[in-house]
């Protein structure tokens, strides 16, 4: 019996996933955790053979230390990343912070379940479209019309997140405007920040406008 840990601070998104495993023949939900402290206190008190991990628990920094953090003092227990984050860079940090798979929010049942068995057989576990963001990732980065540095690449959301915060809108609007939670904005603005370089939301709208990510 594979076990399996679920480690999200949205309970309804837990009990989804929860439910999609739910009846599968040697996999078993066995804990569910809302808080990095309750994932620490879990893996100590009884062994899980993978953990279903949002990167943004609730921070970013929180689900990479966290991944590393069990990677080094539970090597026997597989960390599967399961986020709504699509970009390269933090596909690659995952990795490098010893995920064993990456797996985006709208995941099938089928899939979800293939990386749950593939990572637990010592294999890592990336689908076609984590592999090819991989692929894909670096080599298109174009200089920037005024050379004023490299031009990122952007997910078409990064690019609408980032129309809206040159418009001005608060984080409450953006969410509102493009139907998500207001979380899902400060993931993408934080992606954003990230890729450009920068510091805050002022040097973000610069940089954008210099090399004409933005009008």
């Amino acid at each position: 019996m594979i076990r399996v840990l679920i480690a999200d601070d949205h309970n309804v998104f837990v009990e989804g996933i929860e439910s999609l495993i739910s009846g599968t023949s040697g996999i078993e939900v066995t804990q569910r955790c809302y808080t990095v402290a309750s994932v620490v206190d879990a893996l100590r008190k009884s062994p899980v053979d993978v953990v279903l991990l949002d990167i943004s628990f609730p921070q970013i920094d929180d689900g990479l230390g966290l991944c590393e953090q069990i990677a080094r003092t539970y090597p026997q227990t597989k960390v599967i990343a399961l986020t709504m984050h699509d970009e390269a860079s933090l596909i690659k940090r995952m990795v490098k912070k010893g995920a064993k798979g990456y797996l985006l929010k709208n995941t099938t049942r089928n899939e979800l379940l293939q990386a749950i068995q593939t990572v637990h057989g010592e294999k890592q576990y990336f689908n076609e479209t984590i592999t090819h963001i991989l692929l894909n990732d670096g080599p298109k980065a174009r200089k920037s019309p005024t050379g004023m540095g490299m031009k990122p690449h952007l997910t078409p959301r990064e690019s609408e997140v980032l129309s809206l915060i040159a418009q001005g809108l608060t984080t409450q609007q953006m969410a509102t405007h493009l139907f998500v939670s207001a979380k899902a904005i400060e993931f993408h603005r934080s992606s954003l920040l990230m890729k450009f370089g920068v510091s805050n939301t002022a040097l973000l709208v610069k940089s954008a406008m210099d090399m004409h990510c933005i009008d």
